[in-house]
């Protein structure tokens, strides 16, 4: 059952981001990715592979994982309908390790990794085609928790596959590309001796693959073009997380773990043409990053992010945003329980966030976002 928005107490944004979410929501007509975005180009050329048309009008539908004994049930429900969406698949669970996915950026498709006890230590790669939901399963072994990131056009996607840790933690983590139209995988490079290492998205112009690296130096962005690393700037000396590159491919924005005391986990954003990092201007612990469509300031969550719920005071819930749409007025998000509710055990909860509403996803504990995609059956 829906639950009903809760007016009054939904998403404050600081006043520098209303005016691009006046826009961002008031856009209805075809755009192109790169000019919506005002892409700022970062390499040498001067002209951009052709994008798709993209509507940002279409996309008021979401996709998510519901939790069910033994199983993941995806499914897709408009932002108009109730809950639940209608059930496109379902995938095994195991030990716990429920199925993760992304859609991809045209809407159409989504690249599910699921886990199942024949299959360890990795995970399975499957493409889900929308609308019909068909199922492709790809003998493609990644790590579970991989980031899922696709090209700008929908045509190939990555992700990451890890060797066992040596008695440092280290591994050698391998970062794996996928050609959605067939299926076939290719190694594009190897990164030895590292902590962690994620790919967080592709050049505007799909020319080259952005991708951070976790090792004994800290943590810096690298680019992966034709196979060849290339080491562009110095995010931290020590641990980062909760990484988003912007729609421009332009800058990174991320969470890094500063250190104990009060304020641990603190934003910043780093300028990929120049390594240039700026810091966040909000004070307290921030957690998850999001790009609103149109802006070149990214947002934070957590209890001192600039996303704030509505009427929320010290101590209160917050969230942590996830996506939001590609039109821009609504934020999928995660919003955790005040003190005093965690110490009761409420769960988080997976909720579509307006400047005036709340709703949740799911009423199942335990769902996660996957991605928004299109309305096919709205048109």
């Amino acid at each position: 059952m829906l639950v009903p928005p809760v007016r009054g107490h939904g998403l404050f944004l600081p006043p520098r981001f209303q005016p691009v979410l006046l826009a961002a929501s008031a856009v209805v007509v075809t755009i192109v990715a790169w000019a919506a975005f005002g892409a700022s180009t970062i390499s040498n050329d001067s002209s951009y592979a052709t994008i798709p048309l993209v509507n940002a009008a279409e996309f008021r539908s979401v996709a998510y994982f519901e939790p069910a004994p033994g199983n993941d049930l995806l499914r897709i429900r408009h932002l108009n309908e109730s809950a639940p969406g209608r059930l496109l698949n379902s995938f095994p669970s195991t030990f716990d390790l429920h199925a993760r996915g992304a859609a991809s950026p045209l809407g159409d498709a989504i690249a599910v990794l699921s886990v199942s006890p024949s299959e360890s230590p990795y995970a399975s790669l499957s493409l889900v085609e929308l609308p019909a939901g068909s199922l492709r399963h790809l003998d493609a072994p990644l790590d579970y928790l991989s980031p899922i990131v696709w090209s700008p056009d929908g045509a190939r996607l990555v992700a990451r596959r890890s060797s066992l840790p040596d008695e440092a933690g280290r591994v050698a983590v391998t970062i794996v590309e996928v050609t959605f139209a067939t299926g076939e995988t290719r190694d594009l490079a190897q990164f030895e001796n590292a902590f962690d290492a994620a790919p967080l998205g592709y050049s505007l112009d799909a020319d080259r693959l952005f991708v951070v690296v976790l090792d004994q130096s800290g943590s810096t962005l690298w680019a992966l073009r034709d196979g060849r690393p290339q080491r562009l700037a110095s995010l931290a000396l020590g641990r980062t997380r909760d990484w988003s590159l912007s729609p421009d491919g332009s800058r990174l924005a991320y969470i890094e773990q500063v250190g104990a005391g009060e304020r641990v986990y603190a934003g910043r954003t780093v300028t990929i043409a120049t390594g240039a990092i700026s810091a966040s201007e909000a004070g307290g612990n921030q957690f998850g990053t999001a790009w609103l469509p149109g802006s070149q300031v990214p947002m934070f969550g957590g209890p001192g992010g600039s996303l704030q719920l509505s009427g929320a005071s010290g101590g209160a819930a917050f969230v942590v945003p996830l996506r939001w749409a590609p039109d821009g007025s609504t934020l999928a998000g995660t919003v955790y329980p005040n003190a005093s509710e965690r110490a009761a055990t409420t769960a988080p909860s997976l909720q579509l966030l307006t400047t005036n509403s709340r709703t949740e996803l799911s009423p199942e504990s335990g769902a996660s976002f996957v991605g928004w995609v299109r309305d096919f059956n709205q048109r």
